[in-house]
């Protein structure tokens, strides 16, 4: 898989080899990219996981792949056909899960799936696809059941049959566990798999539940601010981190500038450690947060915790070790967590909208 913003003139090799092909792929909002110069490719048969925080282009990217948006510059390849002058092709060959349920519960299962059938033209043959998918995903003794009486993850089921029904080389699924809970994740991951393994299709998911990630694609690229900034396996990827991470909390503010002097210690920074959940005095004296990025935890934690004790003795609140995992890299690579970047891209959102 080609990951890298290449400068490379677009010219498309043979995309028919390839389940999804992006060649120097931008898309820009007035002054904004949201997309930027992406470039890559995804093979036939795989589950490929784009991760990324909110407002890093992961909806945009799918927008341009399904058709729905036109790229500003680049090419996009989808099933070997052209997302610009083949959008239609593109159509035939795809399938969408959204984030949020999109069904008429005033409807029956099957009366749901009749009209997906009427709007891909699928003919007669309809029904026995339906009954077989149906099924394979133990919902045909509830066909004739209304949408609104089922549980959540029975309209998931029933999403899923949807998209397959027109039988799609590729199933794009748009954070499709979001607001689900735990259990209902999990099975939803389950259905994931089978389609991919039982069924062929190729799967690009995209998400910011990095665990999710994790247990469900073999290739998983990291986007951010509109640029693919790593790739590889789950595996692959976790090899990129350069030691482990210590954070600790203190209940009062020091200065611990020659932490720097402790072997093992490669760089410290100073996070944010506000608790809103805390009340206003709590606040006040837990000032002081640190993100201590080490070699080896245990071999650097036993010298710290002592220079600590000696600095300001009964001054710590919480320690956290991280070992390298998916988190850990996307903090490397951006200086930032998944959840510190949602914070920050849902603040701009929120002052762009003032201004």
């Amino acid at each position: 898989m080609v990951d890298h913003n290449s400068t490379t003139p677009v010219v498309a090799p043979n995309s028919k080899n390839s389940a999804i092909l992006c060649l120097g792929l931008s898309k820009v909002y007035g002054s904004q990219t949201v997309v930027d110069n992406l470039r890559l490719e995804i093979s036939y048969g795989s589950i490929f996981g784009l991760l990324g925080p909110n407002g890093a282009g992961k909806t945009t990217l799918i927008k341009i792949l399904t058709g729905l948006s036109k790229p500003s510059e680049g090419k996009a390849f989808v099933a070997g056909f052209d997302t610009n002058s083949e959008s239609i092709k593109v159509k035939e060959n795809i399938g969408w899960i959204s984030s949020e349920v999109i069904l008429d519960e005033s409807l029956t299962i099957m009366e749901n799936i009749q009209i997906q059938a009427r709007l891909h033209d699928i003919g007669k043959g309809w029904k026995d696809r339906a009954t077989n998918l149906l099924k394979y995903f133990e919902l045909n003794d509830t066909k004739v059941k209304k949408v609104e009486k089922l549980s959540t993850g029975m309209k998931k089921k029933l999403e899923i049959i949807m998209a397959l029904l027109h039988k799609p080389k590729i199933l794009f699924m748009d954070e499709p566990t979001i607001g689900l809970d735990a259990s209902t994740r999990k099975l939803l991951w389950k259905f994931i798999r089978k389609i991919n393994t039982v069924y062929g299709v190729t799967i690009f998911l995209t998400t910011h539940y990095i665990e999710e990630a994790e247990v469900l694609c073999d290739t998983i690229s990291i986007i951010n601010n509109g640029k693919i900034i790593a790739t590889g396996s789950p595996q692959a990827l976790k090899t990129q981190a350069h030691g482990d991470i210590i954070e600790i909390a203190f209940l009062s503010s020091f200065d611990y500038k020659n932490f720097s002097t402790i072997c093992g210690i490669t760089n410290i920074e100073e996070i944010d450690s506000i608790d809103f959940n805390k009340t206003v005095e709590k606040r006040l004296t837990n000032n002081l947060k640190l993100r201590i990025k080490v070699k080896n935890a245990e071999t650097v934690l036993p010298d710290l915790i002592s220079r600590i004790t000696e600095l300001r003795p009964n001054n710590i609140e919480t320690i956290r070790i991280e070992k390298p995992n998916l988190e850990s890299i996307f903090l490397e690579l951006t200086g930032k967590r998944f959840g510190d970047v949602d914070d920050v891209s849902s603040s701009s959102s929120t002052n762009s909208s003032k201004n």
